[in-house]
């Protein structure tokens, strides 16, 4: 059946934190690609104007897709008369637009990720099959949900070119991007919730420790038993998780790289499940204390051995609950706790700093996390003790 097409408006946020449509000067300024410099050649930077226009052509390639899912959210054939493209932060990867349908009763929102630079075209399509994947072989709703993605352009295009790589995803409306900030309060830092629909307010460390429980949570669940396969790298940084605060907190994760086992073995034993438990947690331990201030600036290490014991009790909820699941282990809990506490501060301290060289030492951050591996070592430690106490 024909549909007809929709207006379109291409917005981005104003100063007072609102979305508003681009003027003229607006479409002609070039996108920073990257933190430090502009991506430019001899002719044209890719303009906000080219941007909007690569994702307003996507949209109308797939007009009859995005017709029918909007139709099953509405719960009827829904009449789509405008769509709103807004720039949204950039990210690590991608540049990524909300695409808000608007209609008689409502609007439905949806996320166009779109690759710009050579790192992003380089893994855009992985990416796209990775979220599909994890989320039709796990039925947790952690993940947005993907739908279609665009067959056209040259992987080798410069970023000077037409945006050539899109897919459109799920947006999780009232889900945004929190980081710490460099305010304090009662000696305890705060943290800001990046809400662009009402505006950014600060909340406390003590909330923050509960969403690092789920982030240990989340990526515990995906970590499979049989196979060791994991969701790395990732980044809190980055801005791969989102969360809402009310009228509950809860946490999405929007991005995956790679799933993938980072240690292998000739055979699946007990006791080389537990080594590859104990190389995913110590990584837990430490990429979970890992932010950029305001999610911009500089990087910072989350101080207390809170955080820690946040990420062993995620952890260890969402293992136990696989373990129940999958052979109805209900002692995996206490005698994985067991094995922690039987860890010496030696044992802790070999397999941390294992961990750590396994990361790229060039990567920003790797000096936040060298500076502070000494203190985190015993942070796991005592935390593990604290474990085996309590059961």
């Amino acid at each position: 059946m024909p549909f007809n097409e929709p207006r379109f408006r291409f917005m981005n946020y104003a100063p007072n934190g609102n979305p508003g449509v681009m003027d003229s000067r607006d479409l002609l300024r070039p996108i920073v690609l990257s933190r430090d410099e502009f991506c430019s050649s001899d002719s044209h930077p890719i303009t906000y104007l080219r941007y909007m226009e690569a994702i307003k052509t996507f949209v109308l390639e797939n007009l009859e897709g995005l017709y029918y899912m909007v139709s099953q959210r509405a719960g009827y054939n829904a009449s789509i008369k405008l769509i709103d493209l807004v720039a949204e932060k950039r990210g690590a990867d991608y540049f990524p637009a909300s695409v808000r349908v608007i209609t008689i009763d409502g609007e439905f929102w949806f996320a166009a990720n779109v690759a710009l630079t050579d790192r992003g075209l380089s893994r855009i399509r992985q990416d796209y099959d990775l979220l599909k994947f994890l989320g039709h072989k796990f039925t947790e709703k952690y993940l947005p949900q993907v739908f279609f993605i665009n067959s056209s352009g040259d992987p080798s295009s410069s970023c000077t070119e037409q945006p050539n790589r899109i897919f459109l995803a799920e947006w999780f409306r009232g889900y945004y991007e929190f980081h710490v900030t460099d305010s304090v309060k009662d000696d305890s830092p705060l943290f800001s919730l990046w809400d662009t629909d009402h505006g950014f307010f600060e909340f406390p460390e003590s909330i923050a420790v509960e969403l690092m429980e789920q982030v240990a949570y989340v990526l515990s669940s995906f970590f499979n038993l049989e196979t060791f396969q994991e969701i790395y790298p990732w980044h809190h940084a980055a801005g791969d998780f989102i969360a809402q605060l009310d009228p509950v907190v809860d946490l999405k994760l929007i991005s995956v790289r790679q799933y993938q086992p980072r240690v292998s073995f000739p055979d699946y034993s007990d006791e080389n499940l537990t080594h590859a438990l104990l190389v995913f947690l110590a990584n837990l331990t430490i990429r979970a204390r890992i932010d950029r201030v305001d999610g911009t600036g500089q990087f910072t290490w989350l101080k207390g051995r809170k955080f820690v014991k946040a990420v062993l009790a995620g952890f260890l909820k969402s293992m136990t609950a696989k373990r129940v699941k999958s052979d109805g282990n209900y002692d995996f809990q206490k005698k994985f706790i067991k094995t922690l506490g039987a860890l010496s501060v030696q044992d802790w301290a070999k397999l941390l700093i294992d961990t750590i060289e396994s990361y790229d030492s060039r990567a920003p951050d790797f000096g936040t996390i060298k500076s502070n591996l000494v203190d985190h070592v015993f942070d796991v430690y005592q935390a593990c003790q604290e474990l085996m106490t309590k059961d």
